[in-house]
């Protein structure tokens, strides 16, 4: 690294790297620099550094909800401490308390409440009870209790938290948990208390010129209280500030998303009240029901810091969470003026209360009202090992269920998931206790469940699982066979408590979306159909006068498009009749269903019909149905193409969605292999291509030498991501099975330098740069000359056993850096070329030195401990 930040370890730059590399979405980049730098810590015996870097690690598992990575960080993190003689200090309390966040993270609650006991005891012995740090931990036990569904708790430890930290004058601590509070109360139905708080909140933030995501989520609060309170053009007001606080800080994430959708229905229902006013009626509007709190969460890779620094996402997430469940369960009702007259109040109220609450919400407040006191007083040896929620198939489940639901299968009531154990020994009584609740609540009667067994009450967890994706474990899934519907509902719905964590922690892994090869292999299927239904046999069968089929084949369609969405954004895709309804919850899927539904109003198969029945309405009526549903079925088609493209996974924008299933495919086989299997490949694919090279002198004696080719090739490409390894690979391969050598044409753009001459006689074999890619080659070339230059310096000896640097320098018999560089990237896609000037702009971003890191990769290889152990040995040498 430049100004000799290698020769120590630098904890500071090393996170400064970390956080750049975050900032550049280059997550799987920054888990690799501080591997590397934990493994050198060990080496250099630096063990604050080594401590530091685990707890950094913790947080980066936590966010990217790697469980058994977090687990295994943990252990080493406190063996760690422990040899460090930390046990009982602040430190020690601090790795304890990134390990219970962790825990917290993963649905492992018990031992998070347990690990969080622990950091208690070290502050109650260390630190006055009024210390920041004491607040900040009330503050994560809140956020515990809110996991666990104990609303209570978690306010009146954030009251306590709130105590000190005024006392303090610690303003912005105080905003931050006055915004929980504010979504902790409208989980309460709390909501004058939770509006207090929230306003609170906004002016403590505007009064420090703060507007990050704990100001977003305090906005948010005001705009569920003002939404509950019919004022819709507040609501709009509130969510409206909120989501520009949320694009400034983090972008249009799905923070932002839910809260445009939530802005949305508030300006519906605003129209719908103004047009309905006369009669004194509020339209049917729903909210869009809210996930799991964990799935919620919007947090930056944080992690390293502890107490209000380091939850500010989850409260921000908490407070946000709370204000969504509550406007999941709002809906305005239709009882007029009249109604109420005529029924009487106490059943209007009842009515209004039934038409008001979705299956989600009145699963949780019943389970508050009766179940919670159920399990604790009849079942407390066992409280812990029962997990509550309302998860599976259903429409109250994902959120969506509306009056017709209430047919069958609806009503007042939850789930319990016990292990196999905990059944043997107390399911049939517990169900038997569940059975005596009370079968009406809030004006809403258990409904018949006519759809088959383990959908409420008492459920194995086990079984659970069988019933939805075949398998009792996640490692045997049969990823091929289980249904996209049955992953949907194995993840849908909210778990109000799980100490225990066992039924959260499967859970957890499912929703982590499909695994990359199967992810890939559904990308390709679902755009071959799209391609082959709607884009191909629609036209093909309406210009054959069948015009039947041909709406069948763009119903077809519609439907793999639907799902083809789904697969993009990494979700699972729910039973057909609830596609639209889950594809219109992103930005992206309501892009999508727009053009759906400009597809379906041209097609009013009806008309199509007629089209195909009447010859003599001719070639007129078919073009006009070809400049209609076609061109928009064109403009889906590039749509997806553009958004496949932006997300890495396939090369070029050709609209038409079957031309990629092969690339698909390829990576897709790819996918199980290990980052190190991807680099091997390369290296022996191109050393396959590079023994076939034909020089005019004859053949080059490093042709015969794998072992230098293999080092310096893998040395390269161990520093990228998968993706740009992906990309790679499937370039090669498709180009050296056309008969296309990269490794030969790399070689034939040197000479552009080399050999001039030469170059002129051979160039029409290679396709021609753009403008505008040179343009991008000479900039990446420049950067990483300079790099070089820089590495040159600091370490002369290695640098003197490389190329030379500069072209200027190239002859017949030499070939500079630059010059093999500028041949090398010429060979590029232009996919390739544009992941991998992404990736040295995040280099030079970071402050970070490529060459340095190549060649670091390089000396391990040749068995010396570093680049500087390697530079120091070549100097004594010569």
């Amino acid at each position: 690294m430049e100004n000799g930040q290698y020769g120590q370890m630098d904890i500071n730059a090393i996170l400064a790297q970390v956080d750049a590399l975050y900032e550049a979405d280059k997550g799987e980049e920054a888990e690799q620099l501080m591997l590397r730098s934990l493994e050198e810590a060990a080496g250099k015996r630096e063990d604050g550094v080594r401590l530091q870097l685990l707890n950094e690690l913790l947080g980066y598992y936590r966010e990217t909800s790697q469980c058994e990575m977090v687990l295994r960080t943990a252990s080493e993190a406190i063996r760690q401490a422990k040899e460090m003689g930390l046990e009982g200090t602040i430190p020690y309390a601090t790795t304890l308390l990134n390990i219970a966040t962790a825990y917290r993270a993963c649905g492992r609650l018990q031992e998070s409440a347990g690990y969080y006991g622990q950091v208690q005891a070290i502050y109650d012995s260390q630190l006055e009870p009024d210390s920041m740090l004491a607040a900040g931990l009330k503050n994560n036990i809140a956020l515990l209790y809110q996991e666990m569904g104990d609303f209570a708790q978690a306010k009146a430890k954030l009251s306590e938290a709130l105590g000190i930290v005024e006392a303090k004058g610690a303003a912005y601590e105080a905003g931050v948990t006055c915004a929980n509070l504010a979504g902790t109360c409208m989980q309460l139905e709390e909501r004058e208390e939770a509006y207090q708080y929230a306003l609170k909140a906004v002016d403590i933030f505007r009064r420090e010129n703060v507007t990050d995501s704990h100001y977003a989520a305090a906005l948010a609060t005001l705009g569920a209280y003002f939404y509950h309170r019919r004022d819709y053009g507040k609501a709009v007001r509130y969510y409206r500030q909120g989501m520009d606080a949320v694009e400034r800080n983090l972008g249009r994430n799905e923070y932002f998303r839910r809260l445009q959708a939530n802005a949305a229905v508030c300006e519906e229902a605003l129209a719908k009240e103004a047009g309905t006013a006369a009669e004194g009626q509020a339209g049917d509007v729903k909210v869009s029901a809210r996930g799991d709190g964990a799935a919620g969460r919007q947090e930056e890779m944080e992690g390293r810091e502890v107490g209000f620094g380091d939850n500010a996402e989850e409260v921000a997430g908490s407070a946000e969470e709370a204000a969504g469940g509550a406007e999941a369960s709002a809906v305005a009702s239709k009882a007029s003026a009249v109604g109420l007259k005529e029924s009487g109040l106490v059943e209007a109220e009842k009515a209004r209360k039934a038409e008001s609450c979705t299956g989600l919400a009145l699963a949780r407040k019943y389970y508050e009202s009766f179940g919670r006191q159920m399990i604790e007083e009849d079942f407390s040896e066992y409280a812990d090992k029962i997990a509550v929620g309302l998860v599976g198939r259903g429409s109250d489940c994902f959120g969506y269920d509306d009056e017709a639901s209430r047919d069958h299968d609806w009503g007042p009531d939850f789930c319990m998931w016990v292990t196999d154990e905990t059944y043997e020994e107390i399911g049939e009584a517990l169900q038997q206790a569940y059975e005596r609740l009370p079968g009406e609540f809030e004006g809403c009667r258990r409904g018949a469940h006519v759809n088959g067994r383990n959908r409420r009450g008492v459920i194995r967890i086990s079984d659970f699982y069988r019933g939805l994706v075949e398998a009792d474990s996640y490692e045997a899934i049969d990823w091929a066979s289980v249904s996209d519907a049955s992953l949907a509902a194995a993840v849908n719905g909210e778990v109000f408590r799980d100490e225990e964590g066992v039924f959260t922690a499967f859970r957890n892994r499912l929703k982590q979306g499909y695994p990359e090869r199967m992810r890939y292999l559904k990308l390709a299927e679902s755009a071959a159909r799209f391609a082959q239904s709607a884009q191909y046999n629609y036209l093909r069968m309406l210009h054959r006068g069948d015009g039947l089929t041909a709406c069948m084949m763009a119903w077809d369609g519609i439907k793999e498009a639907m799902k083809l969405q789904h697969y993009i954004e990494g979700k699972y895709p729910p039973h057909d009749k609830w596609l639209r309804r889950s594809l219109l919850e992103s930005r992206e899927g309501r892009e999508v269903g727009r053009l759906l539904e400009e597809i379906a109003g041209c097609l009013g198969c009806g008309a199509v019909l007629a089209v195909a029945a009447d010859s003599a309405a001719g070639i007129s009526s078919v073009k006009e149905n070809e400049e209609g549903a076609a061109a928009y079925i064109e403009r889906l088609g590039a749509y997806f193409a553009r958004e496949l493209y932006s997300a890495g996974f396939i090369s070029d924008t050709d609209s038409y969605l079957d031309a990629h299933s092969e690339e698909l495919v390829y990576k897709g086989a790819l996918a199980t292999k290990a980052k190190e299997e991807l680099v091997e490949d390369i290296a022996k694919l191109e050393f396959e291509a590079f023994d076939k090279v034909k020089n005019e002198g004859g053949r080059a004696s490093c042709q015969n030498d794998w072992g230098t080719f293999s080092i310096m090739r893998k040395s390269q490409y161990l520093t990228w991501d998968r993706c740009m390894l992906l990309q790679y690979l499937y370039d090669f391969h498709r180009e050296y099975h056309r008969g296309h050598n990269l490794i030969e044409e790399k070689y034939g753009r040197m000479m552009e330098s080399t050999a001039p001459e030469k170059y002129a006689e051979i160039k029409s074999h290679f396709p021609e740069l753009s403008p505008e890619k040179k343009a991008i080659i000479e900039q990446i070339v420049g950067l990483q000359v300079g790099w070089m230059e820089a590495f040159s310096q600091e370490y002369p000896e290695l640098a003197g056993n490389a190329r030379s640097i500069h072209t200027a320098e190239d002859d017949a018999d030499n070939t500079s850096y630059e010059t093999y560089l500028r041949g090398e990237l010429g060979t590029y896609s232009d996919k390739m070329l544009e992941l991998y000037g992404r990736y040295v702009v995040g280099y030079a971003r970071a402050g970070r030195n490529l060459a340095y890191d190549i060649m670091e990769l390089n000396v391990k290889m040749y068995g010396y401990e570093s680049v500087e152990d390697a530079e120091s040995r070549l100097k004594r040498a010569n």
